[in-house]
Order: C-alpha cells, then structure tokens, then sequence
C-alpha cells in the first residue's frame, strides 16, 4: 500500500513537471546562428538556394559569390568604381536588367567588392529590371539634436528585413547601439549620443513604434524616422505679451575662409594618394588641371584599350569619359590610333543612358571647343535644348527623367551648362538650379562627399563661390564640408569613418581642384588643351589594361552587424522542473524510511 502511494507521489511530481516544461516554447537563439549564408533569385526562379558562406579575415561579398558559384558561373567587368557583375550561372545582365545586391534584404548602398561581409549576414543577389518600380520599398529620416542628419526614400527590401537593419544599411559605421535582453539599443548616430535625458526615438508613419527597432519588420510604403528626444518635461514656453527677449536668429551665416595655404595642401595630398593608387579619366583631369604629372603609362594603357576594343563601345559615356582623359594626358580624342572618338559622340546615341550621355556629352564636345558639323545627329544645340527641356518643376533634373530631381545628375547638368551661362534663357534654368542645390544643402540632403565633390564642380564652373552663404550651413561652407572628409592619407571617404576609397577620392580631387581654379579665375575643371602634334604612341603589350564600365553610381561604406539574440528564459525553468525532481525523490526516501 505505501509503496502504491509512494510512486503515486512520484508520478504525480513528474506530470507537473511535464505539464510545466511543455507549456514553454522552444529558445530561439537569432544571434547564436551567426552562420552567413548567400542566395541567388534569377527573373522567375531560384538560382542558388540559401547556400553558407565561408567568411575569413575581409571577405567580401563579391568574395563569397565567386567562392560559392564558381568562377565557370560568374561573369564581371572592372571599372574605376570596382567590379560590375554582368553574368551569374549563365543569366546574362541585359537590356534594362542588372544584379541587384541585398544586405539582410535590404538593397546596398555600397558595391558587393566594397562590401565586407559581417557576422551573420545573409547576402542575396536579384536579377532586377531597373525600369519596374520595385515590389516592397521604404522611406527613412534620422533627425537630431540640430536638424536632419540622413533622409533617403525609395529604399527597395526584399524578404523581412526590420527597421533596425534599414537604419544600419543607411548609416554603416555612423551608428552605434549596444545589446541586452530586451533587443538592441541605439547609443549614437552621427556622433550624437543617447546622455542623460536624451534618446533615439523610433517611429512608424509618424507614430511612435511599439516595439524595438530590431524587432519591426518593414511594411512596403512605411515611412521610418529615428528622432533624437529627451523623456524630461519640456520647458515652459514664454507666454504672449511677455517681457522675455527671443533672440534673433542671424539671417547670413558666418563663413570661415579657405586660405590658398589650406587648399593647395589638400590638393597636394589628395595627389598623392591618387598617383599611389589609381588613375583613371576623372583623377587624370584633375592631376592635369592642378599642375601635377600624370603616369607616363596612362595614355599608353587607355590607346592600347581603345584599339583591343577597335574603337566600338557599349555605352556612349566611354568614349565621353576617355576623350577627357586623353586630353588630360596630351592626347588628341580625334585621332586615336586612328579612332575618332569626338565623332563618336555626336553621332553616337547619346540619350541610351538617360542624361548620363548628354551631360557627359556636351562637356566632352566642349572641352576643347571640337568642331561638331551642321548635319551631326547631335549638335551643341539639340545637347543644351535636350537638357532645358528636362529640368523639373523643382528645378534641378534627374538621370532617368522622373519627376523628383537628384543632386548629382542637376549638378553635372549645370557643369555641362556653364559654357552657355550667359544665354539668357539658359541663364535663368542655372539660377533655379542654384537655388535648388542651395536648399539641398542647407537640408543637410548633401550628406556625403561625391555629391558635395560634384556641386562643388558645377558651381565653380558658373563663377559661384561653394564658400559663401548660399551654401553655408551652421557656419560650415561646402567646400569647408568637403574637406571634412579627408584623410590622414590624403584620401577620401564617402561618409565618414576616416578610411579612404577610390572612389570618393576620384570625385573629393575633382572637387577641391574644381574650387581651386576658381579662387585663380582659370576656369572650369573639364576645359583641358587639345594637342594636335601628339607623336603615335608604343603600345605596351605588357600594360595590365581592363576595360572599365562607366556610370556605376555606387555609395559606400555600410557595415552589417550580428542580429540580436531573441532567446527565452526556458532554461530557468528546466532548473525549476529539475528541483520539483529532487523534491519528489526527497520525499520518496521519507516514504521508505516510513515503511522500514
């Protein structure tokens, strides 16, 4: 009889404890599985399922693909701004499609060479039509202390991303958080600190998120902002009729000079670093236009490329981009070993890339004045009036076309516009477009140092100083903004981070040479000599030459980072099944002793 009761006790202990432990979920442990994987998504199917990647020491996503196609099932042409994917496993990018690159679904703000690959990540490679608006995109603002600090919209996502990983992909090393078991939590975002009273404030389509950042999940169409606020009550805000003084604000900002001392070093040790590294057509301009020697090679390797090529290419921005190169290095684009490249423009089609090949078009013809014949298909004129006809009601232009304008392209367009500044009707298309550079910048929407780099140019092309008040904000001028983003090494970075690039370099030399012929009244930076007695060139078989694509409009520097861990308190309980164990056996041996 006793013995009956006492295994009923002990039964009874052990269907507790399974009804106990039963009723918790499994731990999900998300920052425990930190393997990185990649994936690749052809037009209409899967190419690559979600395949593990082995990362070492800077791999980066580039790396990862080739490591894990196959070098049989990649394609890829260099250029100055890195490698451009053009095939993978046979699935060619044509026509109006591309390789789209997607860090934990969200799209890249950096080139996959760039891009060095972070615990956990999951890589993903689209072939995407660029004419079709994308399924799933998002909007972000990150607001502090003093105004905006980021504003980017038409951010594509594929997959679940969540915010947090938006805001990661928009920043990169420019955000900092911590962990704990309650998610991540945003510390500092451009240097601006969570202290005191103050955080990072996160909200959905204008209202404050209930839940963490890294735990939303991205909605197509969602508007995500991060604002800097204080929990403390605010102030009292004086009432009316009070006698408390507002001051005013200052209506002109005040602007520091750049001295020729300041500028010239700059230059000096941009230079540098570009001859150390690489010159292609943009670092050769300006090489030539701030009085420094190019590398004998130069003009050697792009002769020698032009003629493997047999003077054909697929984009007409080659054989812009080159001519101004040549130029640069005291060659004659007319005569190419033989090739005509300045005929190549002005009846080549020029609009293919959308105003990429006016722009670039028309500076081209203009560098060195070319003579362009009455029947050319594209004559100075049907250049300018092509772009007049393209400003929008904003009045700056877009690549594409749209209706919404960006920098770069309205900048390029004034750069190609200068030489005609004083047409009246051109004239007042430039003093719109001016104006609206100004508000980009003063909205703090110029916020890296390629666009600034090519605002910088187009202004100094039209005889506008980038260091007066019209492009000053918070007493720092443009050029002074510029300036902030060089390196120790002479080079610069795209957004911070204080580690320089190639590309940011060949757009931050442009810019400060740009500025510099300007304080000197020299000119713009693409009026370059043409020299008609240029001798023919050896070719050097032995020159290491590739063929670069033009126009890859690439940002850089955004890291991925572990996701959090999301694991639940189940283990604690098992502690509490295992006492009730203990509790049933002590309770067993008593059971026993009883019956002795």
């Amino acid at each position: 009889m006793v013995e009956k009761q006492t295994k009923k006790i002990f039964m009874l202990f052990v269907l507790v404890f399974a009804l106990i432990s039963g009723s918790f979920q499994t731990p999900i442990h998300a920052a425990e599985k930190t393997q990185e994987t990649i994936t690749v998504f052809g037009e209409a199917e899967v190419l690559l399922e979600e395949t593990a990647i082995k990362n070492e020491d800077k791999t980066t996503a580039f790396d990862a693909l080739l490591n894990t196609v196959g070098s049989n099932n990649l394609e890829f042409s260099e250029s100055d701004y890195g490698k451009m994917i053009t095939s993978i496993k046979g699935l060619q990018a044509k026509g109006n499609f591309f390789w789209a690159f997607y860090i934990n679904g969200i799209s890249a703000q950096v080139g996959a060479d760039q891009y060095i690959v972070q615990k956990g990540d999951r890589l993903s490679f689209k072939y995407i039509d660029w004419t079709v608006a994308p399924e799933n995109s998002v909007s972000i603002k990150v607001v502090g202390d003093k105004g905006i600090l980021k504003e980017a919209e038409n951010i594509s996502f594929i997959n679940k991303p969540t915010a947090f990983q938006l805001l990661q992909a928009v920043l990169g090393d420019q955000l900092e958080f911590s962990e704990s078991e309650y998610g991540k939590m945003i510390t500092s975002i451009n240097g601006v600190k969570m202290e005191g009273t103050n955080y990072w404030a996160f909200y959905v389509n204008g209202k404050m998120a209930s839940v963490g950042a890294d735990s939303y999940e991205l909605k197509t169409n969602d508007q995500i902002s991060f604002q800097y606020e204080s929990w403390e009550t605010p102030g009292e805000v004086p009432e009316e009729g009070s006698n408390e003084e507002t001051k005013p604000e200052p209506t002109t900002p005040q602007v520091e000079p750049i001295s020729k001392a300041k500028l010239l070093n700059a230059i000096n040790a941009v230079s540098q670093y570009a001859i150390s590294n690489q010159v292609g057509e943009w670092e050769a301009v300006a090489l030539k236009q701030a009085g420094k020697e190019l590398p004998a090679h130069y003009l050697e390797n792009v002769t020698k490329l032009i003629t493997d090529k047999k003077g054909k290419f697929s984009k007409i921005t080659d054989y812009e981009r080159y001519t101004l190169g040549i130029l640069a290095a005291g060659g004659n684009p007319t005569n190419v070993a033989g090739y005509n490249l300045i005929e190549a423009i002005y009846n080549g089609n020029v609009t293919k890339q959308g105003l990429n090949g006016v722009f670039y078009g028309l500076i081209a013809l203009d560098s060195a004045n070319f003579e362009v014949p009455e029947n050319a298909k594209w004559t100075r004129e049907k250049l300018v009036s092509h772009l007049l006809e393209k400003q929008n009601m904003d009045h700056g232009w877009s690549w594409d076309g749209s209706e919404k304008s960006d920098i770069d392209t309205t900048a390029m367009v004034l750069t190609a516009l200068a030489p005609y500044k004083n047409e009246l009707n051109i004239k007042a298309a430039i003093d719109e477009a001016v104006q609206y550079l100004s508000s980009q910048y003063k909205s703090s929407k110029i916020d890296n140092s390629s666009t600034a780099a090519q605002v910088i140019v187009a202004l100094s092309s039209i005889d506008v100083d980038a260091n007066n008040p019209l492009f000053t904000k918070d007493e720092i001028s443009l050029i002074s903004y510029l300036l902030t983003f060089q390196n120790a090494d002479g080079g610069f970075d795209w957004q911070g981070g204080n580690v320089s690039d190639v590309m940011s370099t060949s757009q931050g030399i442009q810019g400060v040479v740009a500025y510099q012929l300007f304080t000197n009244k020299q000119g713009g930076l693409y009026q370059l000599p043409l020299n008609l007695d240029t001798p023919e060139l050896p070719i050097n078989d032995n020159s290491n030459v590739t063929a670069p694509e033009a126009d890859n409009d690439t940002l850089e520097g955004e890291e991925g980072l572990p996701l959090p861990n999301t694991a639940t308190n189940t283990y604690n309980y098992l502690l509490i099944g295992l006492l009730l164990l203990m509790i049933g056996a002590f309770l067993f041996i008593i059971e026993n002793r009883k019956k002795a």
